[in-house]
């Protein structure tokens, strides 16, 4: 019973745990979450590259990397590669980026996957460019095949920033395969131009700061290769007069590219206040990253204090079910000893009447025919050790048969009575005639009365009473009459 109590309590226990163990909704855990998260990890990695922290942004691509593979899951597969072709192309590990960019490329060609394949063939096509070292190492129209098929996908993916890229660098492109040219082809230079135009509409149709730092890095070579320095001044005051006040760094570049210009020209006034508010912007950038990081950690310190009530909380309903689950057990426990007592009380309470009957039987006139069954049990508690514990049996039914006012109850209980008297007895070892000894013992005859009784030496009774001692552990005659009387010999 106690079993099936338990069995029945087991699903209760078993909710606690889980509730102690399982994450809540609403948990803070990023962290935790972005370790299942293949692109979580990604955008952790790219949060970490915009910040030019590599080696942190590369342990967040392989753990995104290592857990896609793990899942099975392709696209964020892809991704994570992506994003360590480009953290190995910002730290000049060419030869990696484009391995990596190999076998995203086939994993993405192979799942139909336009957008990320697209950014994929941006890669190739800047790590083409970058070969652009000597008119015998240029890539450029291999770099542009890659980049015009970039801007296919990315055009029916609708996947404006991978477009925006993809212009840049077919405009980066065109600008190297007039590296070596002097005069500069003009047709090549115009063709840069055009695709830099259209990477720097789509940069701004989309809103996206890093874009637009890319867009004037590009224009800046694309105006110093034609030579055009005053076009290229007024091109970056218009674009830094449009720019949201709150994009500190792009106009941190703007202001960089000016103060050059500003020299070139000859106009050093300009050129120095230029370069102030290149210092300026720099300052405000890193004050407005330091208030991003505070507010981030001060986010994470909140979330943490929620997380820990959250976890109070399972702990104190972990205990009261378990003090409901001990309180159920002592009561169901309680109850269980109840019943034995009372089957115990009724058990006892049944003896005590079979022992009345007895006594009320043996109290009887001689007269009375029962006196004959008091004689009956009387001679056979005598005669108990030197019978069988089927004899006995036996004999008490004989007895109860001779008289119906002893029920088979009463029978049984005097039979086991005489039983285990039998069977102490026998475990004691004791002969017939150590048994006979005691007996007369008991009659207060001394060792010389019984030597004479029993034609024996007197000797001899002494040293059967000496094995009656050891065998029933005693050292007197009048200890071993009192053991004698517990065990029914006398």
């Amino acid at each position: 019973m106690v079993f099936r109590f338990y069995r029945r309590l087991l699903p209760l226990l078993m909710l606690s745990l889980s509730l102690l163990s399982c994450t809540p909704a609403g948990k803070v855990s990023d962290i935790d979450n972005a370790a299942a998260d293949p692109e979580a990890l990604v955008a952790r990695a790219r949060k970490e590259l915009e910040s030019r922290h590599f080696e942190a942004a590369m342990e967040n691509a392989l753990a995104a990397l290592e857990t896609a593979r793990r899942t099975g899951d392709a696209p964020g597969e892809v991704s994570a590669l992506s994003c360590i072709v480009g953290i190995d192309i910002m730290t000049s590990r060419d030869a990696d980026a484009w391995e990596k960019a190999l076998a995203a490329e086939a994993i993405a060609r192979g799942k139909g996957m336009d957008r990320e394949l697209a950014a994929i063939l941006v890669s190739k096509a800047k790590l083409c460019s970058y070969a652009e070292i000597s008119p015998a190492t240029g890539r450029n129209d291999e770099g542009l095949e890659y980049a015009n098929e970039a801007i296919s996908l990315a055009s029916r993916a609708g996947a404006p920033e991978e477009l925006a890229e993809a212009y840049f660098v077919a405009g980066s492109l065109y600008i190297n395969k007039n590296r070596w040219n002097d005069p500069i082809d003009m047709a090549l230079y115009r063709k840069a131009g055009e695709y830099l135009d259209r990477g720097e509409a789509v940069a701004d149709s989309c809103a996206i700061p890093r874009l637009r730092r890319n867009g004037v890095l590009f224009r800046s070579r694309w105006f110093q290769q034609g030579g055009r320095n005053e076009d290229a001044i007024s091109h970056f005051e218009r674009s830094l007069e449009a720019l949201d006040g709150s994009d500190h760094l792009t106009a941190a570049a703007l202001e960089d590219r000016l103060v050059n210009l500003y020299t070139r020209v000859g106009d050093n006034a300009k050129a120095l206040a230029a370069h102030d508010a290149y210092v300026l912007n720099m300052e405000e950038y890193q004050r407005q990253k330091s208030e991003e990081a505070l507010q981030e950690m001060e986010t994470r310190f909140d979330l943490s204090e929620k997380e820990h009530e959250l976890e109070l909380r399972r702990y104190q309903i972990f205990l009261l079910l378990l003090a409901v689950l001990l309180l159920g057990a002592i009561v169901f426990l309680t109850v269980m000893r109840i019943r034995k007592v009372r089957r115990r009380n009724a058990e006892l309470q049944h003896m005590s009447e079979s022992k009345d009957l007895i006594i009320d039987l043996l109290s009887k006139d001689l007269k009375n025919p029962a006196n004959a069954i008091a004689s009956g049990l009387s001679e056979l508690s005598a005669s108990a050790a030197t019978l069988s514990a089927d004899e006995i049996r036996l004999r008490c039914s004989e007895l109860t048969g001779e008289a119906r006012a002893i029920n088979s109850d009463v029978a049984d209980y005097v039979g086991d009575i005489l039983i285990e008297r039998s069977r102490r007895i026998a475990d004691l070892g004791l002969s017939s005639r150590e048994i006979e000894i005691i007996r007369l013992s008991a009659e207060g005859l001394t060792a010389a009365s019984i030597a004479e009784r029993l034609y024996l030496s007197v000797h001899t009774v002494n040293t059967h009473r000496y094995h009656i001692y050891a065998k029933m552990g005693v050292k007197n005659v009048s200890e071993m009459l009192r053991k004698a009387r517990e065990l029914g010999i006398v």
